[in-house]
């Protein structure tokens, strides 16, 4: 295990060191594609193949920007600023494109004064979004500026249209009148190219603030690198305005060096760690101590790995990918699929190892004693069911008993004359579907009532329905009238409506014809009956709570069950 844990330890600092030396590697990469593109700016200003070389310099910083374009969208974490980043390497990629067909493609006049004239689209944009990109600085992935910082695109769109008019106006830039052609070779300026100036002077300015209050947030040895290419860009641009002479022939137009000055500076700022980028796993892991993680590729081989990790196998990382894989120490190897590879840690559960072992102890002692209980509870929760379904029995037979008594009686009739009064037959076999579907109906609400439960006025309302579509059947004629405000009433009382009207359909069922129902909330909850039968249902108003009137011309007695304290809820 020691030979192993060793040998482990000089492939992971080998490791280290290679991840150190990566990220040096794009930064080699654009070190070369300036001074490739800088030698061809020397050899193109001879007679040896100037246009060749110029376009070869244009095509290495149009590349140059759009990779960086590229690698920005995969390694800037906050949305907002990478989206300003991309618009930033999209303007470069123009500028250069533009003064590319300024020089070398286009030879009329008019066209190249308007490539002129579109310099000014990057170079009062890029300041602006490096001003936006400041702003964001130190904030979390996912902030967003306020919306009023539209008002800045609006000035520099203003200031972009007075540049692209200026043959209207000549407020920017001013030629002589006698001038056959107008060129920047041969221009002054206007009072609005001042205004130009300084919006772009004020941008940068306001976003090296920015950038500078931010650097006195931070801590490193490297926190003020981001205002280095800054502060150059300004520099030049105002040795530019003087008109130093050995400043172009030294350094290049105003293109190509801004443009550079301007992807540097951002990349300072990603370094520094002011846009907050994925692009830096080999610093946090080198500086993870006593944390289990590690990056693998697909084939299980490590990318990333925290110091003083334990070794894993790849045999180990293979099954953990199905499942937590537990190794000797009390270590769980863990595997969640990423893009490119795995992420791999372990967790050590040696003390909840121990800990089950001890209960396993607790539980073995535990188990007799609880066998012993369960065996009575059984008994007792069974002698308790046993009470409690005789009791439930009890109640449901007692409040359907007298349905039931005579559901009997009509079979044994039915027996008796089923094959020689057909006619009495059907009778029978209807006044037994009505009793069923109050039983039916009855022992639910008689459920609900024992256990103090609101019952719905819709259960009542289905309750009422059911049996008068069995009363169909006897060819008895019914209406059903449900107040829509009522919701819901105590069991006790949905019970006590359904078995009024149970008793008084069953007073006279043979001769009922019609039967009219009404459940709403008067000055109380009430249920009022139109019933139209041969029997006397006068007997009902000797109850306290039932009102009754006879309608003598129509046939209809009419029955109103009054529910103490039964206002509806």
């Amino acid at each position: 295990m020691g030979s192993r844990s060793y040998t482990f330890n000089i492939l992971h600092k080998d490791l280290h060191k290679k991840l150190h030396k990566e990220p040096l590697l794009p930064m080699s990469l654009i070190l070369f594609a300036v001074i490739l593109a800088y030698s061809f700016r020397l050899i193109g200003r001879g007679s040896f193949y100037p246009t060749l070389f110029s376009y070869l310099r244009s095509f290495i910083y149009i590349g140059l920007y759009a990779a960086w374009g590229i690698s920005i969208r995969q390694r800037i974490v906050q949305k907002q600023v990478g989206q300003y980043l991309v618009g930033v390497s999209v303007l470069l990629i123009l500028w250069f494109t533009f003064r590319s067909a300024k020089y070398f493609i286009f030879w009329q006049p008019v066209a190249i004064r308007y490539q002129w004239y579109l310099f000014y689209l990057p170079m009062l944009f890029v300041p602006m979004l490096a001003l936006l990109i400041a702003m964001s600085l130190g904030k979390p992935d996912e902030y967003k500026l306020p919306k009023s910082v539209w008002l800045l695109s609006a000035v520099s769109g203003a200031l972009l249209i007075l540049v692209l008019t200026n043959d209207l106006h000549q407020l920017v830039f001013t030629f002589p009148k006698d001038a056959d052609v107008w060129s920047d070779a041969d221009h002054g300026y206007g009072v609005c190219y001042f205004a130009v100036i300084a919006w772009q002077v004020l941008c940068a300015v306001a976003a090296l603030i920015f950038m500078l209050f931010k650097c006195r947030l931070k801590n490193g040895k490297h926190r003020y690198l981001p205002v280095i290419p800054f502060a150059i860009s300004l520099a030049y641009l105002a040795l530019n305005y003087v008109g130093t002479p050995w400043l172009k022939h030294l350094f290049g137009d105003v293109t190509a060096f801004q443009s550079l000055m301007y992807m540097l500076g951002f990349e300072a700022c990603i370094a520094c760690g002011y846009i907050h980028s994925n692009s830096r796993y080999a610093d946090l892991f080198a500086s993870s101590v006593g944390t289990s993680a590690e990056i693998t590729d697909r084939d299980f081989n490590i990318r990333y790995a925290a110091l003083n990790i334990e070794p894993i196998s790849k045999e180990t990382m293979r099954k953990a990918e199905k499942a937590p894989v537990t190794v000797d120490g009390g270590l769980t190897v863990h595997t969640m699929p990423i893009g490119g590879g795995y992420a791999v840690w372990t967790e050590d559960v040696s003390a909840l190892l121990a800990i089950k072992e001890e209960s396993e102890c607790l539980a073995e002692e535990l188990a007799e004693r609880n066998e012993i209980l369960r065996y009575e509870y059984r008994r007792e929760s069974k002698r308790r069911k046993v009470e409690e379904q005789n009791r439930l029995f009890d109640l449901l037979q007692s409040a359907t008993q007298k349905q039931i008594n005579r559901i009997s009686a009509l079979t044994q009739e039915y027996r008796r004359i089923s094959k020689s009064d057909t006619d009495r037959v059907k009778m029978l076999l209807a006044e037994i579907a009505v009793l069923c579907s109050y039983i039916k109906r009855r022992k639910h609400l008689t459920l609900l009532a024992d256990r103090d439960c609101k019952v719905a006025v819709s259960e009542l309302e289905r309750a009422f329905s059911e049996s008068l579509q069995t009363l169909k059947l006897l060819n008895v004629r019914n209406t059903l009238y449900v107040d829509s405000e009522l919701s819901a009433l105590s069991g006790k009382n949905a019970a006590a409506i359904l078995d009024f009207y149970e008793e008084v359909i069953e007073a006279d069922l043979e001769n009922l014809t019609s039967v009219q129902i009404s459940l709403a909330n008067i000055n109380g909850l009430r249920l009022s009956l139109n019933v139209c039968c041969e029997a006397d249902l006068s007997i009902f108003s000797n109850k306290g709570n039932v009102l009754y009137e006879m309608d003598g011309d129509a046939g209809y007695q009419h029955l109103v069950f009054i529910i103490e304290g039964g206002a509806a809820v």
